[in-house]
């Protein structure tokens, strides 16, 4: 007698193959899955262009490199999704840096220096979402008179001269220091990226950001307090801006007012060629993630094999118009314009 039920094995055959068809659609279909493409690809290309690129130590730098971009990514992937950008977080690196240290010096305590960092980052974020969402001016013009705001202030604050370094270890340690073979920026970094990719894919906050910044009048009706979830990424950003200077206050053990230059470029450059949408409404973490890594790497072996410097620079501004061309194809192609 005929029956269409299939026999164990023959389902168990076809579970492997839906997985890989799945898995080869993510690749080739998302533009996570290229990026990731891209990645593995440019690392194999480098390990053989360059016998350091594979060593422990260059990975340990190249990651710690990355961190900081990426822990101010995650929260820069909120804010654009939530339908704003930040231009000031470079500036931030340079004026919270000179703070923190100044705080530490006189304080000698590790703990207050950073609590009055992360306060720092807050509150500038703050009146940057004032300017832009009860003022009425576009965060790209509000945030960009920030970056000059801040910029000076960096100098006025230290007269134009570097801080003076600190000799506390715990300093030393969060930017240069290991949590047994991975370095604690790295391990920062992990915790950031863990506690953000939970917030964004699991919690009413992560649907409220994306409705918000996908349309922000049905948004209002639907009840959201649309105001109050931008400005919640604005801090967001602000403050792991903060983290990222300390890590590299502490990499440096200086505080420099100088610091940071084009450190925006490389954030919302990574945010974008990761694919979240320069019109708010979608954002992913995974591919700002995968983007931060390629960009790494890519600057890395643009030192390794002895390439003008100034190419970085070049990099992130291409790496932006490319984001943003695959940024308005994908729209096109699902009706958005």
């Amino acid at each position: 007698m005929q029956t269409d039920a299939r026999s164990p094995v023959s389902a168990n055959l076809d579970a492997p193959q839906s997985s890989t068809t799945t898995l080869v659609n993510w690749l080739l279909r998302t533009q996570e899955g290229i990026l990731f493409i891209i990645l593995v690809v440019l690392c194999v290309v480098l390990t053989f262009a360059s016998p350091v690129f594979l060593t422990g130590r260059n990975v340990g730098v190249l990651l710690s490199q990355v961190s900081m971009t990426a822990i101010t990514a995650m929260g820069m992937t909120l804010l654009i999704t939530a339908g704003e950008v930040d231009l000031s977080v470079g500036s931030m690196q340079a004026f919270i840096g000179v703070v923190v240290m100044s705080v530490i010096n006189q304080t000698q305590d590790l703990f207050t220096g950073i609590i009055v960092g992360l306060a720092l980052g807050a509150l500038i974020a703050t009146v940057s979402a004032i300017a832009t969402l009860w003022l009425r001016i576009n965060s790209l013009i509000a945030t960009l008179a920030m970056l000059s705001i801040v910029r000076g202030l960096s100098y006025a604050f230290t007269s134009a001269a570097v801080q003076n370094r600190t000799t506390l270890p715990a300093f030393a340690a969060i930017g240069n220091g290991f949590i047994g073979p991975i370095p604690w920026p790295v391990a920062i970094f992990a915790a950031v990226f863990v506690i953000f990719y939970l917030i964004f894919s699991r919690t009413t906050f992560g649907r409220y950001v994306q409705a918000v910044g996908g349309n922000k009048r049905a948004a209002a009706m639907a009840g959201i307090r649309v105001n109050m979830v931008k400005w919640a990424c604005f801090v967001i950003t602000g403050m792991l801006a903060s983290v990222s200077a300390i890590i590299l206050l502490s990499r440096l053990n200086s505080g420099q007012n100088n610091a940071g230059f084009g450190f925006e470029l490389e954030v919302i450059g990574a945010v974008l060629l990761g694919g979240t949408s320069l019109q708010g409404g979608r954002g992913s973490l995974i591919g700002t993630l995968f983007a931060v890594l390629l960009l790494g790497v890519l600057n890395n072996g643009i030192i390794l094999l002895d390439i003008n410097s100034s190419w970085q620079v070049a990099v992130n501004g291409l790496i932006i118009l490319l984001a943003v061309f695959l940024d308005a194809r994908r729209r096109r192609s699902v009706g958005e314009d």
